[in-house]
């Protein structure tokens, strides 16, 4: 397993060099509209967006960055700070590259006895599609055990990353067909942003997969394991999941309850709160179907004063859920 990577809201990973000649092509992680050209040796990870040697235990990630954690970036290197917890010898730089400017931190870190060599990159970018420019921030962040220096030395690690490209749409087949439950409603949610490769994703508006804004209506469906088996259980296991839900404020219950999901024992909980950083008044709702140990979960969200017809449109998009 690979040690944890870096959280994204500090100074982080590195940038766009020249293209250079690699063993392999860029390839895309499933539903993301940012790919590389891994090195020799690793191989696109089914456990998060990015590229694994899960042998050697090396990695590379790739995550779209919030637009305030970018700007909190900019600020923190304008200042002449480098914070990046956990990280020591850290070295910053600015990389002139064929797509622009880029930010790059190396350092070492030690992470569960493990010692690594980081690479953190951080970047804006526009790319075009159909129907619109999008424009993301993103964060490119590249481990190495110290034990694997020699197969993934600094040079090949900057060559794989200075291959970033990016894409400006995403098939919305290519994320559901990886996943393992079928949706046959969609409720005009007809954008699909994967969350976790095989795992998560999440229907918005946003047609063209850009990230939605704070006041527009999503759902968020996955599927985990470790679900209690006792009947008595499953109210304190669905709010403790909830509880850990990040991106809001002043959360608080307004109703929990027992009932069928899809034909399978479930349960469902509401909360009120903030969405951040807008403070806008939000409603949640959280499904969970229970089937064995297993269990699907579905997460809604949308505005307090469009509630009660967004509520509607979730409804059916759990309906329509299924296990293939």
């Amino acid at each position: 397993m690979m040690p944890r990577p870096l959280g994204v809201s500090f100074a982080l990973l590195f940038a766009l060099c020249a293209r250079t000649a690699l063993a392999t092509d860029v390839q895309f992680p499933v539903g993301s509209h940012i790919g590389l050209a891994p090195p020799p040796g690793m191989v696109m990870s089914e456990s998060f967006p990015g590229f694994e040697d899960r042998e050697r235990k090396a990695g590379i990630i790739i995550s779209q960055l919030p637009g305030p954690a970018y700007e909190q970036f900019l600020k923190s290197m304008n200042s002449g700070a480098i914070e990046v917890p956990g990280v020591t010898n850290a070295k910053r730089e600015i990389m002139l590259t064929e797509g622009g400017a880029a930010h790059l931190v190396t350092g070492d870190q030690e992470a569960e006895g493990v010692k690594l060599r980081k690479w953190l990159m951080i970047t804006r970018r526009t790319v075009t599609n159909n129907n619109a420019d999008l424009t993301f921030a993103f964060v490119v962040t590249a481990q190495i055990p110290a034990d694997a220096e020699s197969v993934y030395t600094d040079d090949i690690v900057r060559k794989s990353l200075g291959s970033v490209t990016l894409r400006g749409s995403i098939p919305s087949a290519e994320i559901l067909d990886k996943m393992p439950f079928t949706l046959s409603e969609r409720a005009n949610f007809n954008g699909v942003r994967s969350i976790l490769p095989g795992r998560a994703l999440m229907l918005t508006e946003n047609a063209d997969g850009s990230e939605p804004p704070t006041d527009s209506p999503v759902i968020m469906v996955s599927i985990g394991t470790g679900a209690p088996s006792h009947s008595d259980e499953r109210a304190q296991f669905s709010q403790n999941i909830l509880r850990n839900i990040q991106g809001f404020s002043n959360l608080r219950m307004i109703s929990s309850e027992a009932m069928r999901v899809g034909g399978q024992p479930g349960y469902e909980v509401r909360l009120e709160g903030n969405s951040l950083p807008d403070n806008t008044a939000v409603t949640i709702v959280q499904w969970m179907r229970f089937q064995g140990g297993n269990y699907i979960r579905l997460v809604g969200v949308a505005p307090r004063d469009k509630w009660n017809e967004n509520f509607t449109r979730f409804r059916a998009v759990r309906d329509g859920v299924d296990i293939r």
